[in-house]
C-alpha cells in the first residue's frame, strides 16, 4: 500500500489542487446581453414602447388643444404650458426610437449592448427642457416689465388644464410603473417629465385664479414658476444622465463590493472592481489575488462565491471574473514541488522532503515519484523525469538535490475476471496468516482478480485507531510485500486500513 501525503491546506482554507500544465489565471465569462425580445421577433410593440407610443399621441393632443386656448385667451403661462407639452412630443419620439435601439442585442461594435441609447435620448430630452425654460424665462420677465395685459380668461382654459392634469397624472404613473419593470431610464425620464407638467398645470391655474383676483402679474409669474420648475428638473435629469454616460457609480458602491470580496476565503487582495451600467443591465468586472497552488476548482468555487456577493449590491449583475495566481508567504516546499511538476504536466506522489546535514552540504533534498505510461520507452520517460527535475529546481534553486523514481502506470480500463475459488482462498489465508507480525488484525474483504497475465488483489485490514499514518503505511507495505513474496504472480496488491471497532 502506498499512502500519498494529503494536500496541505492553502490560504482561504481550501486544500492544494495539483495543477494542469498551464496555470489558470482567467475565468470569466464574456459580456453577454438578453437576446432580442420575443414581441420583437414577431413583429410587435414591445412594452416599453406601447407606454412610450400612447404617450406620444397624448402629448400632441395636449400641445395641440393648449396652444389654441392659449392662443385665444392671450395667455403666456398657457402658451408656455402648450410649448412645454411639446417638447414633450419631441422627447417622447425621441424616446420611442431609443426604446426600439436599447432592446437590440450586443453586437460587435457594441459588445455591452444598446442600452445607453436611452441615456442618449433623456439628455436629449433634458437639453430640450432647458432651452424651453430658458426661452420661458426671458419672454416672462418682459412681460412683467413691459405690464403686458392680463389674459381674456374662460372656463376652457380651465377645462384643458384639467384634463391635462388627468392625462399626464396617468401617464407619469404607467411610464414609472414600466420604467420599474424594464430598468429603463428614458422612460423614467419622461415619467418625471410628465410627472413636472402636472405641477406646470397647477401652476398656471394658480395665475390664472391670480388673474381673476385682479392680479395683473399673475399669468407672468406663473409662467416664471414653470419655467423655474422644468429647469430645475432638467439639470437634475441631465446630472443623472451624464452620470451614467460616464460610468458613475453610487458612492461607496465600489467600497462595499470590494470589502465583500475580501472576506471571501482564498481571495489575497482585491486588485480592481469595476461597474458600469448600461441602461437597464449593470456590468461588474472584478480582479483577485488568489494563491497559486488553489486550482481550478478552488478558483471556480471562487468564481460562484464573487457572483453571489456582486448580487447582493448590484441585482442581475453580468460579472467578469479575473483570478491572477500569486505566490504566498505561506506556501509549503511540498506544494511548490507539486506546482513546479504540474507546469510540465506529469503526475507525482510520494513526495520526501530533507534537509540534509550541514556536512552533508546543508540544502534541500527532495525525492519523488513520477508516474509514466508503462509502455512508454526508457530514453522518452528519462526525458520526463529529466523536465520534472528541472521544473523543481528553477521553482526551489539549482543547488537543491532531486531524485526521481518513475513509476509505471497501468493502462485505463482492463478487463478484470474473478480467479480461480481456490487461488483466491488461498490467497485470503496468507493474508491473514502474515497480518500478526505486523500488528495488523480482522483482515477482509479480499478480492483477487485476473490482471492480464497475473492477479490483482484487494483486502480491507484494521490497525489501531491511534496508530500513527505513517506506521499504518509501513504495516500495510510490509503486509503485502510478505504476500507477493509468496505469490509473486500478484502484479498489483492494494490494502486499505481501517481503525478498530471499539
Amino acid at each position: 500500500m502506498r499512502l500519498r501525503p494529503a494536500p496541505r491546506p492553502t490560504r482561504g482554507g481550501h486544500a492544494s489542487v495539483p495543477l494542469p500544465r498551464t496555470v489558470p489565471c482567467r475565468i470569466g465569462r464574456v459580456p453577454t446581453v438578453d437576446a432580442v425580445p420575443r414581441s420583437r421577433r414577431e413583429g410587435l410593440l414591445t412594452k416599453k414602447e406601447r407606454v412610450a407610443l400612447i404617450s406620444l399621441v397624448a402629448s400632441l393632443s395636449l400641445a395641440g388643444a393648449k396652444l389654441a386656448v392659449g392662443l385665444m385667451i392671450g395667455s403666456l403661462a398657457l402658451i408656455t404650458d402648450a410649448f412645454h407639452s411639446g417638447t414633450d412630443f419631441l422627447a417622447t419620439a425621441i424616446t420611442l426610437i431609443a426604446v426600439r435601439y436599447s432592446d437590440r442585442p450586443a453586437d460587435d461594435n457594441h459588445p455591452y449592448g444598446h442600452g445607453k441609447f436611452e441615456s442618449v435620448a433623456a439628455l436629449a430630452e433634458a437639453t430640450l427642457l432647458l432651452l424651453l425654460a430658458g426661452g420661458v424665462m426671458v419672454e416672462a420677465v418682459r412681460r412683467l416689465f413691459e405690464v403686458a395685459p392680463p389674459p381674456n380668461l374662460s372656463w376652457i382654459a380651465f377645462a384643458v388644464l384639467g384634463v391635462e392634469i388627468v392625462i399626464n397624472t396617468w401617464r407619469a404613473r404607467a411610464l414609472s410603473r414600466v420604467a420599474k419593470e424594464t430598468g429603463s431610464k428614458a422612460l423614467a425620464a419622461d415619467a418625471l417629465h410628465f410627472g413636472s407638467d402636472v405641477i406646470s398645470s397647477f401652476a398656471v391655474i394658480g395665475g390664472f385664479l391670480l388673474t381673476l383676483a385682479g392680479f395683473w402679474w399673475g399669468d407672468p409669474a406663473a409662467a416664471i414658476a414653470v419655467a423655474v420648475l422644468i429647469a430645475v428638473l432638467a439639470l437634475r435629469l441631465m446630472k443623472n444622465t451624464v452620470d451614467e454616460l460616464v460610468d458613475a457609480v453610487p458612492a461607496g458602491l465600489v467600497k462595499a463590493l470590494t470589502r465583500a470580496i475580501e472576506d471571501l476565503p482564498g481571495v489575497v487582495t482585491v486588485a480592481a472592481v469595476r461597474v458600469r451600467h448600461v441602461g437597464p443591465k449593470s456590468f461588474v468586472e472584478v480582479a483577485v489575488d488568489v494563491p497559486r497552488t488553489f486550482g481550478f476548482e478552488g478558483i471556480a468555487a471562487l468564481e460562484a462565491a464573487v457572483r453571489r456577493a456582486v448580487e447582493t449590491d448590484v441585482a442581475g449583475a453580468n460579472v467578469v471574473f479575473n483570478a491572477r495566481p500569486i505566490a504566498v508567504d505561506d506556501e509549503t516546499v511540498r506544494e511548490r514541488v507539486l506546482l513546479a511538476a504540474s507546469r510540465v504536466g506529469i503526475p507525482v506522489h510520494h513526495v520526501t522532503i530533507q534537509h540534509l546535514a550541514a556536512d552533508l552540504g546543508g540544502r534541500l533534498s527532495i525525492s519523488l515519484d513520477i508516474e509514466v505510461a508503462g509502455d512508454l520507452p526508457l530514453g522518452e520517460a528519462h526525458e520526463e523525469a529529466s523536465a520534472v527535475e528541472e521544473a523543481i529546481r528553477a521553482e526551489l534553486g539549482y543547488d537543491i538535490e532531486v531524485e526521481t523514481h518513475l513509476e509505471s502506470l497501468m493502462p485505463d480500463l482492463l478487463p478484470g475476471a474473478a480467479a480461480d475459488p481456490a487461488t483466491a482462498e488461498a490467497i485470503r489465508a496468507d493474508l491473514a496468516a502474515a497480518a500478526g507480525p505486523h500488528a495488523i488484525t480482522d483482515v477482509h474483504n479480499v478480492r483477487v482478480r485476473i490482471l492480464g497475465d497475473g492477479l490483482f488483489v484487494a483486502f480491507h485490514c484494521r490497525l489501531p485507531g491511534a496508530t500513527k499514518t505513517a506506521v499504518v503505511h509501513e504495516a500495510v507495505d510490509g503486509l503485502e510485500r510478505a504476500v507477493r513474496a509468496k505469490w509473486p504472480e500478484i502484479l498489483r496488491i492494494v490494502g486499505h486500513p481501517e481503525p478498530v471497532r471499539v
